[in-house]
Protein backbone atom coordinates (compact mmCIF):
# COMPACT_ATOMS: atom_id res chain seq x y z
CA UNK A 1 0.00 0.00 0.00
CA UNK A 2 1.14 3.60 -0.56
CA UNK A 3 0.07 7.10 0.25
CA UNK A 4 -2.15 8.90 -2.18
CA UNK A 5 -4.89 11.41 -2.72
CA UNK A 6 -8.39 10.26 -1.82
CA UNK A 7 -11.81 11.51 -0.78
CA UNK A 8 -13.96 10.99 2.27
CA UNK A 9 -17.68 10.51 1.73
CA UNK A 10 -20.00 11.04 4.70
CA UNK A 11 -23.72 10.27 4.64
CA UNK A 12 -26.07 11.25 7.49
CA UNK A 13 -29.35 9.28 7.68
CA UNK A 14 -31.86 8.34 10.37
CA UNK A 15 -32.00 4.88 11.86
CA UNK A 16 -35.71 4.72 11.04
CA UNK A 17 -35.19 5.47 7.30
CA UNK A 18 -35.94 2.63 4.92
CA UNK A 19 -35.18 1.76 1.32
CA UNK A 20 -37.11 -0.96 -0.46
CA UNK A 21 -38.49 -2.42 2.78
CA UNK A 22 -35.19 -2.54 4.66
CA UNK A 23 -33.04 -0.24 6.77
CA UNK A 24 -31.60 2.50 4.59
CA UNK A 25 -28.17 2.45 6.20
CA UNK A 26 -27.81 -1.32 5.60
CA UNK A 27 -28.98 -0.92 2.00
CA UNK A 28 -26.33 1.78 1.51
CA UNK A 29 -23.62 -0.40 3.10
CA UNK A 30 -24.44 -3.28 0.76
CA UNK A 31 -24.42 -0.96 -2.26
CA UNK A 32 -20.97 0.32 -1.24
CA UNK A 33 -19.69 -3.24 -0.99
CA UNK A 34 -21.09 -4.12 -4.43
CA UNK A 35 -19.33 -1.09 -5.90
CA UNK A 36 -16.00 -2.39 -4.62
CA UNK A 37 -15.31 0.17 -1.90
CA UNK A 38 -12.29 -0.62 0.23
CA UNK A 39 -14.36 -0.16 3.39
CA UNK A 40 -17.19 1.72 5.04
CA UNK A 41 -18.26 2.37 8.63
CA UNK A 42 -21.75 3.05 9.96
CA UNK A 43 -21.80 4.81 13.35
CA UNK A 44 -24.93 5.26 15.48
CA UNK A 45 -25.16 8.59 17.23
CA UNK A 46 -25.86 9.01 20.95
CA UNK A 47 -27.50 12.43 20.66
CA UNK A 48 -28.17 15.02 18.01
CA UNK A 49 -30.69 17.10 16.10
CA UNK A 50 -31.24 17.85 12.43
CA UNK A 51 -33.47 20.04 10.29
CA UNK A 52 -36.48 19.29 12.52
CA UNK A 53 -34.63 20.78 15.56
CA UNK A 54 -35.82 17.81 17.61
CA UNK A 55 -33.14 16.43 19.91
CA UNK A 56 -32.81 12.63 19.77
CA UNK A 57 -30.88 10.72 22.41
CA UNK A 58 -30.13 7.10 23.15
CA UNK A 59 -30.88 7.38 26.88
CA UNK A 60 -31.92 4.09 28.45
CA UNK A 61 -35.36 5.38 29.48
CA UNK A 62 -36.14 6.60 26.00
CA UNK A 63 -34.64 3.93 23.74
CA UNK A 64 -35.24 6.02 20.63
CA UNK A 65 -35.38 4.21 17.31
CA UNK A 66 -34.67 7.38 15.36
CA UNK A 67 -31.01 8.06 16.08
CA UNK A 68 -28.68 9.46 13.45
CA UNK A 69 -26.51 6.97 11.58
CA UNK A 70 -23.34 8.32 9.99
CA UNK A 71 -21.81 6.30 7.13
CA UNK A 72 -18.18 7.11 6.34
CA UNK A 73 -16.21 5.96 3.29
CA UNK A 74 -12.62 6.73 2.31
CA UNK A 75 -11.73 5.81 -1.25
CA UNK A 76 -10.24 7.11 -4.44
CA UNK A 77 -11.86 10.19 -6.03
CA UNK A 78 -13.30 8.46 -9.11
CA UNK A 79 -15.13 5.85 -7.08
CA UNK A 80 -16.52 8.41 -4.64
CA UNK A 81 -17.84 10.47 -7.56
CA UNK A 82 -19.45 7.37 -9.03
CA UNK A 83 -21.27 6.66 -5.76
CA UNK A 84 -23.04 10.02 -5.56
CA UNK A 85 -25.76 9.30 -8.14
CA UNK A 86 -27.02 6.05 -6.54
CA UNK A 87 -26.80 7.63 -3.09
CA UNK A 88 -29.01 10.53 -4.14
CA UNK A 89 -31.53 8.02 -5.46
CA UNK A 90 -31.49 5.85 -2.35
CA UNK A 91 -31.38 8.70 0.20
CA UNK A 92 -32.94 11.85 -1.31
CA UNK A 93 -33.32 13.49 2.14
CA UNK A 94 -29.88 12.60 3.51
CA UNK A 95 -27.05 15.02 4.18
CA UNK A 96 -24.12 13.97 1.97
CA UNK A 97 -20.66 15.54 2.16
CA UNK A 98 -17.39 14.92 0.31
CA UNK A 99 -13.95 16.22 1.22
CA UNK A 100 -10.41 15.73 -0.09
CA UNK A 101 -7.79 14.01 2.01
CA UNK A 102 -4.39 12.31 1.84
CA UNK A 103 -4.11 8.61 2.70
CA UNK A 104 -1.03 8.30 4.91
CA UNK A 105 -1.28 4.63 5.86
CA UNK A 106 -3.67 1.76 5.29
CA UNK A 107 -4.56 -0.46 8.20
CA UNK A 108 -5.84 -3.25 5.96
CA UNK A 109 -4.21 -6.59 6.87
CA UNK A 110 -2.78 -8.44 3.89
CA UNK A 111 -1.70 -11.94 3.04
CA UNK A 112 0.00 -13.11 -0.16
CA UNK A 113 -0.03 -9.49 -1.33
CA UNK A 114 -3.82 -9.29 -1.13
CA UNK A 115 -6.32 -8.32 1.61
CA UNK A 116 -6.44 -11.07 4.24
CA UNK A 117 -9.93 -12.34 3.42
CA UNK A 118 -11.46 -15.66 2.42
CA UNK A 119 -12.71 -16.65 -1.01
CA UNK A 120 -16.28 -16.50 0.35
CA UNK A 121 -15.86 -12.74 0.93
CA UNK A 122 -15.11 -12.10 -2.75
CA UNK A 123 -16.72 -14.87 -4.81
CA UNK A 124 -19.91 -14.45 -6.81
CA UNK A 125 -22.76 -16.68 -5.72
CA UNK A 126 -24.83 -16.39 -8.88
CA UNK A 127 -22.94 -18.74 -11.17
CA UNK A 128 -23.49 -19.57 -14.83
CA UNK A 129 -22.79 -23.26 -15.52
CA UNK A 130 -23.44 -26.01 -18.03
CA UNK A 131 -24.12 -29.73 -17.75
CA UNK A 132 -22.28 -32.71 -19.16
CA UNK A 133 -24.73 -33.07 -22.05
CA UNK A 134 -24.86 -29.36 -22.96
CA UNK A 135 -24.08 -28.91 -26.70
CA UNK A 136 -21.02 -26.84 -27.57
CA UNK A 137 -23.14 -24.25 -29.38
CA UNK A 138 -24.97 -23.55 -26.11
CA UNK A 139 -21.67 -23.31 -24.23
CA UNK A 140 -20.32 -20.75 -26.72
CA UNK A 141 -23.54 -18.72 -26.58
CA UNK A 142 -23.35 -18.64 -22.77
CA UNK A 143 -19.70 -17.55 -22.77
CA UNK A 144 -20.42 -14.77 -25.26
CA UNK A 145 -23.54 -13.61 -23.43
CA UNK A 146 -21.83 -13.47 -20.02
CA UNK A 147 -18.45 -12.32 -21.38
CA UNK A 148 -16.74 -15.25 -19.64
CA UNK A 149 -13.75 -17.28 -20.76
CA UNK A 150 -14.75 -20.48 -18.91
CA UNK A 151 -17.69 -22.09 -17.12
CA UNK A 152 -17.93 -25.04 -14.71
CA UNK A 153 -19.51 -28.28 -15.92
CA UNK A 154 -21.90 -29.94 -13.46
CA UNK A 155 -23.49 -33.28 -12.86
CA UNK A 156 -27.23 -33.24 -12.22
CA UNK A 157 -26.65 -33.18 -8.44
CA UNK A 158 -24.68 -29.92 -8.71
CA UNK A 159 -21.21 -31.42 -8.29
CA UNK A 160 -18.44 -29.91 -10.38
CA UNK A 161 -16.87 -32.48 -12.71
CA UNK A 162 -14.93 -30.21 -15.04
CA UNK A 163 -14.45 -26.81 -16.61
CA UNK A 164 -14.87 -25.88 -20.25
CA UNK A 165 -12.80 -22.91 -21.37
CA UNK A 166 -12.12 -20.91 -24.49
CA UNK A 167 -8.89 -22.85 -24.94
CA UNK A 168 -10.78 -26.17 -24.72
CA UNK A 169 -13.18 -24.99 -27.43
CA UNK A 170 -10.34 -23.81 -29.67
CA UNK A 171 -8.12 -26.88 -29.29
CA UNK A 172 -10.65 -29.71 -28.94
CA UNK A 173 -14.05 -28.28 -29.76
CA UNK A 174 -13.43 -27.09 -33.30
CA UNK A 175 -14.15 -23.42 -32.56
CA UNK A 176 -12.29 -21.36 -35.14
CA UNK A 177 -12.33 -17.81 -33.71
CA UNK A 178 -11.51 -16.57 -30.22
CA UNK A 179 -14.36 -15.28 -28.09
CA UNK A 180 -13.03 -11.71 -28.27
CA UNK A 181 -13.13 -11.82 -32.06
CA UNK A 182 -16.66 -13.21 -32.01
CA UNK A 183 -17.78 -10.45 -29.67
CA UNK A 184 -16.53 -7.87 -32.17
CA UNK A 185 -18.86 -8.98 -34.97
CA UNK A 186 -22.61 -9.05 -35.46
CA UNK A 187 -24.76 -11.92 -34.07
CA UNK A 188 -25.56 -13.28 -37.54
CA UNK A 189 -21.90 -13.79 -38.32
CA UNK A 190 -21.41 -15.44 -34.92
CA UNK A 191 -24.17 -17.93 -35.80
CA UNK A 192 -22.37 -18.70 -39.04
CA UNK A 193 -19.18 -19.39 -37.10
CA UNK A 194 -21.01 -21.74 -34.75
CA UNK A 195 -22.57 -23.60 -37.66
CA UNK A 196 -19.07 -24.10 -39.03
CA UNK A 197 -17.99 -26.12 -35.98
CA UNK A 198 -16.53 -29.46 -37.00
CA UNK A 199 -19.26 -31.25 -35.01
CA UNK A 200 -21.92 -28.92 -33.52
CA UNK A 201 -23.58 -31.88 -31.76
CA UNK A 202 -20.59 -32.53 -29.50
CA UNK A 203 -21.21 -31.93 -25.80
CA UNK A 204 -19.36 -30.31 -22.95
CA UNK A 205 -18.34 -33.70 -21.53
CA UNK A 206 -16.29 -34.43 -24.67
CA UNK A 207 -14.29 -31.19 -24.61
CA UNK A 208 -14.04 -30.09 -20.96
CA UNK A 209 -10.90 -30.17 -18.83
CA UNK A 210 -11.22 -32.64 -15.96
CA UNK A 211 -10.92 -32.81 -13.07
CA UNK A 212 -11.68 -29.17 -12.35
CA UNK A 213 -9.31 -27.10 -10.24
CA UNK A 214 -11.48 -25.82 -7.40
CA UNK A 215 -11.25 -23.99 -4.07
CA UNK A 216 -13.44 -23.92 -0.98
CA UNK A 217 -15.19 -20.86 0.47
CA UNK A 218 -12.71 -20.94 3.38
CA UNK A 219 -9.60 -20.81 1.17
CA UNK A 220 -7.51 -17.63 1.77
CA UNK A 221 -7.81 -15.31 -1.20
CA UNK A 222 -4.05 -15.10 -1.66
CA UNK A 223 -3.81 -18.88 -1.92
CA UNK A 224 -6.56 -18.94 -4.56
CA UNK A 225 -4.83 -16.16 -6.50
CA UNK A 226 -1.55 -18.07 -6.48
CA UNK A 227 -3.37 -21.16 -7.75
CA UNK A 228 -4.76 -19.09 -10.62
CA UNK A 229 -1.33 -17.78 -11.55
CA UNK A 230 0.42 -21.15 -11.28
CA UNK A 231 -2.17 -22.97 -13.39
CA UNK A 232 -2.85 -20.07 -15.80
CA UNK A 233 -6.53 -19.92 -14.90
CA UNK A 234 -8.92 -16.96 -14.95
CA UNK A 235 -11.86 -18.55 -13.10
CA UNK A 236 -12.04 -20.98 -10.17
CA UNK A 237 -15.23 -22.84 -9.20
CA UNK A 238 -15.91 -22.66 -5.46
CA UNK A 239 -17.29 -25.90 -4.01
CA UNK A 240 -18.54 -27.11 -0.64
CA UNK A 241 -17.37 -30.24 1.16
CA UNK A 242 -19.50 -32.42 -1.10
CA UNK A 243 -18.01 -30.90 -4.24
CA UNK A 244 -21.16 -28.99 -5.12
CA UNK A 245 -20.88 -25.60 -6.77
CA UNK A 246 -21.53 -22.68 -4.40
CA UNK A 247 -19.79 -19.81 -6.20
CA UNK A 248 -17.20 -18.67 -8.71
CA UNK A 249 -14.01 -16.68 -8.21
CA UNK A 250 -12.78 -14.79 -11.26
CA UNK A 251 -9.50 -13.02 -11.77
CA UNK A 252 -11.43 -9.79 -12.28
CA UNK A 253 -13.06 -10.27 -8.85
CA UNK A 254 -9.59 -10.34 -7.30
CA UNK A 255 -8.46 -7.35 -9.34
CA UNK A 256 -11.49 -5.35 -8.21
CA UNK A 257 -10.44 -6.01 -4.62
CA UNK A 258 -6.90 -4.90 -5.45
CA UNK A 259 -8.42 -1.75 -6.94
CA UNK A 260 -10.36 -1.15 -3.73
CA UNK A 261 -7.22 -1.36 -1.58
CA UNK A 262 -4.59 0.22 -3.84
CA UNK A 263 -5.37 3.67 -5.15
CA UNK A 264 -4.86 3.68 -8.94
CA UNK A 265 -4.49 7.50 -8.86
CA UNK A 266 -0.81 6.93 -8.11
CA UNK A 267 1.38 9.97 -8.55
CA UNK A 268 5.19 10.21 -8.70
CA UNK A 269 5.34 12.07 -5.37
CA UNK A 270 3.60 9.21 -3.51
CA UNK A 271 5.70 7.44 -0.89
CA UNK A 272 5.51 3.65 -1.16
CA UNK A 273 5.55 1.62 2.04
CA UNK A 274 8.26 -1.05 1.78
CA UNK A 275 9.72 -1.97 -1.60
CA UNK A 276 6.80 -2.78 -3.91
CA UNK A 277 7.32 -4.42 -7.29
CA UNK A 278 7.27 -1.83 -10.06
CA UNK A 279 5.83 -2.03 -13.54
CA UNK A 280 9.30 -1.70 -15.06
CA UNK A 281 10.30 -4.91 -13.24
CA UNK A 282 7.74 -7.04 -15.09
CA UNK A 283 6.96 -5.23 -18.35
CA UNK A 284 7.96 -6.54 -21.78
CA UNK A 285 10.21 -4.12 -23.62
CA UNK A 286 9.61 -5.66 -27.04
CA UNK A 287 6.42 -3.92 -28.14
CA UNK A 288 4.90 -4.21 -31.63
CA UNK A 289 4.65 -0.59 -32.78
CA UNK A 290 3.67 1.27 -35.94
CA UNK A 291 3.24 4.89 -36.96
CA UNK A 292 -0.14 6.45 -37.67
CA UNK A 293 0.34 6.07 -41.44
CA UNK A 294 1.35 2.39 -41.31
CA UNK A 295 -0.60 0.29 -43.82
CA UNK A 296 -2.82 -2.61 -42.93
CA UNK A 297 -0.41 -5.32 -44.12
CA UNK A 298 2.23 -4.20 -41.63
CA UNK A 299 -0.35 -4.17 -38.84
CA UNK A 300 -1.53 -7.69 -39.72
CA UNK A 301 1.99 -9.11 -39.76
CA UNK A 302 2.73 -7.64 -36.33
CA UNK A 303 -0.57 -8.87 -34.89
CA UNK A 304 -0.14 -12.48 -36.02
CA UNK A 305 3.48 -12.53 -34.80
CA UNK A 306 2.76 -11.08 -31.35
CA UNK A 307 1.25 -12.77 -28.31
CA UNK A 308 -0.12 -9.40 -27.17
CA UNK A 309 -2.87 -9.41 -29.86
CA UNK A 310 -2.45 -5.67 -30.23
CA UNK A 311 -0.16 -3.13 -31.88
CA UNK A 312 0.69 0.21 -30.27
CA UNK A 313 0.55 3.28 -32.51
CA UNK A 314 3.12 6.00 -31.74
CA UNK A 315 4.10 9.38 -33.15
CA UNK A 316 7.61 10.57 -34.02
CA UNK A 317 8.30 11.35 -30.33
CA UNK A 318 7.34 7.77 -29.31
CA UNK A 319 4.23 9.07 -27.58
CA UNK A 320 1.30 6.64 -27.61
CA UNK A 321 -1.49 7.95 -29.85
CA UNK A 322 -3.54 4.80 -30.30
CA UNK A 323 -3.73 1.02 -30.13
CA UNK A 324 -4.98 -1.57 -32.63
CA UNK A 325 -6.31 -4.91 -31.34
CA UNK A 326 -7.34 -7.83 -33.50
CA UNK A 327 -10.96 -7.14 -32.55
CA UNK A 328 -10.58 -3.55 -33.84
CA UNK A 329 -9.74 -4.84 -37.31
CA UNK A 330 -12.70 -7.20 -37.39
CA UNK A 331 -15.22 -4.63 -36.15
CA UNK A 332 -14.07 -1.87 -38.55
CA UNK A 333 -14.16 -3.68 -41.87
CA UNK A 334 -17.12 -4.50 -44.08
CA UNK A 335 -19.03 -7.71 -43.45
CA UNK A 336 -17.89 -9.21 -46.75
CA UNK A 337 -14.24 -8.74 -45.76
CA UNK A 338 -14.58 -10.39 -42.35
CA UNK A 339 -14.07 -14.02 -43.45
CA UNK A 340 -10.72 -13.15 -45.02
CA UNK A 341 -9.60 -11.04 -42.06
CA UNK A 342 -10.69 -13.76 -39.67
CA UNK A 343 -8.73 -16.38 -41.63
CA UNK A 344 -5.53 -14.34 -41.31
CA UNK A 345 -5.99 -13.74 -37.59
CA UNK A 346 -6.91 -17.34 -36.85
CA UNK A 347 -4.17 -18.92 -38.97
CA UNK A 348 -1.42 -16.69 -37.53
CA UNK A 349 0.21 -16.80 -40.97
CA UNK A 350 1.98 -13.72 -42.43
CA UNK A 351 0.02 -12.01 -45.19
CA UNK A 352 2.67 -12.86 -47.80
CA UNK A 353 1.74 -16.54 -47.35
CA UNK A 354 -2.03 -16.01 -47.51
CA UNK A 355 -3.76 -16.83 -50.77
CA UNK A 356 -7.22 -17.34 -52.20
CA UNK A 357 -10.25 -15.32 -51.11
CA UNK A 358 -8.52 -14.13 -47.95
CA UNK A 359 -5.80 -12.51 -50.02
CA UNK A 360 -8.39 -10.69 -52.10
CA UNK A 361 -10.04 -9.24 -49.01
CA UNK A 362 -6.70 -8.06 -47.67
CA UNK A 363 -5.94 -6.38 -50.99
CA UNK A 364 -9.13 -4.31 -50.67
CA UNK A 365 -7.81 -2.86 -47.40
CA UNK A 366 -4.29 -2.02 -48.63
CA UNK A 367 -4.94 1.73 -48.77
CA UNK A 368 -6.20 1.93 -45.19
CA UNK A 369 -3.82 2.91 -42.38
CA UNK A 370 -3.44 2.56 -38.63
CA UNK A 371 -5.23 5.83 -37.82
CA UNK A 372 -8.43 4.38 -39.34
CA UNK A 373 -8.40 1.24 -37.20
CA UNK A 374 -6.85 2.35 -33.91
CA UNK A 375 -8.59 3.13 -30.64
CA UNK A 376 -7.45 6.62 -29.68
CA UNK A 377 -8.27 6.67 -25.96
CA UNK A 378 -5.42 4.55 -24.65
CA UNK A 379 -4.90 3.80 -20.95
CA UNK A 380 -1.17 3.81 -20.12
CA UNK A 381 0.86 3.25 -16.96
CA UNK A 382 4.17 4.71 -15.82
CA UNK A 383 7.23 2.51 -15.55
CA UNK A 384 7.80 3.61 -11.93
CA UNK A 385 4.22 2.81 -10.88
CA UNK A 386 3.80 0.03 -8.29
CA UNK A 387 2.40 -3.16 -9.80
CA UNK A 388 -0.54 -3.08 -7.39
CA UNK A 389 -1.54 0.37 -8.67
CA UNK A 390 -1.29 -0.76 -12.29
CA UNK A 391 -3.45 -3.80 -11.50
CA UNK A 392 -5.98 -1.52 -9.85
CA UNK A 393 -6.07 0.66 -12.95
CA UNK A 394 -6.42 -2.43 -15.15
CA UNK A 395 -9.45 -3.51 -13.14
CA UNK A 396 -10.96 -0.03 -13.05
CA UNK A 397 -10.69 0.46 -16.81
CA UNK A 398 -11.21 -3.23 -17.72
CA UNK A 399 -8.06 -3.27 -19.85
CA UNK A 400 -6.01 -6.48 -19.92
CA UNK A 401 -2.76 -5.09 -21.37
CA UNK A 402 -1.34 -1.63 -20.80
CA UNK A 403 1.36 0.26 -22.72
CA UNK A 404 4.10 1.51 -20.37
CA UNK A 405 5.53 5.03 -20.65
CA UNK A 406 8.37 6.83 -18.87
CA UNK A 407 8.43 10.28 -17.26
CA UNK A 408 8.64 11.87 -20.72
CA UNK A 409 5.57 9.88 -21.89
CA UNK A 410 7.72 7.85 -24.28
CA UNK A 411 6.70 4.23 -24.86
CA UNK A 412 9.08 1.85 -23.09
CA UNK A 413 7.11 -1.41 -22.83
CA UNK A 414 3.81 -3.23 -22.39
CA UNK A 415 2.49 -5.14 -19.38
CA UNK A 416 -0.36 -7.60 -18.80
CA UNK A 417 -2.43 -8.76 -15.85
CA UNK A 418 -0.86 -12.21 -15.57
CA UNK A 419 2.72 -11.00 -15.09
CA UNK A 420 1.60 -8.24 -12.71
CA UNK A 421 -0.39 -10.68 -10.58
CA UNK A 422 2.57 -13.05 -10.48
CA UNK A 423 4.85 -10.19 -9.41
CA UNK A 424 2.46 -9.06 -6.70
CA UNK A 425 2.28 -12.55 -5.20
CA UNK A 426 5.96 -13.30 -5.82
CA UNK A 427 7.15 -10.16 -4.04
CA UNK A 428 5.31 -11.18 -0.89
CA UNK A 429 6.76 -14.68 -1.10
CA UNK A 430 10.24 -13.17 -1.33
CA UNK A 431 9.59 -10.93 1.67
CA UNK A 432 8.72 -14.03 3.71
CA UNK A 433 11.96 -15.71 2.63
CA UNK A 434 10.15 -18.63 1.00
Amino acid sequence: MFTGRGKQLTVFVSESDHYQHRSLYMAIMEMLRREGCSGATATRGIAGFGASSLIHTSAILRLSLDQAVVITVVDRPQRIERLLAPLRTMAPNALITVQDLEVIQSGAPSREGLPDVKVSDVMRREVASVHLESPLTSVIELLLDKNYTAVPVLEHDGKVVGVISENDLLTRGGMKATLSLQQAVDPEYVRELQQSLENPDRTASEVMTKPATTVSPETPLGEAARLMVDKHLKRLPVVDREGKLVGILGRLDILKLVAAVHLPEWHPEAHPIGEPALVEDVMTQEVPVVGETAKVEEIFDLLVASSHKRVVVINDRRHVVGIVADSDLISRVSRESRPGIMEVLISKVPIARIGGEARKHIQKLRARSANEFMTREVITVRDKMPVASALALSAEKRVKRLPVVDAQDELVGIVGRTEMMRALLGRCEGERGV
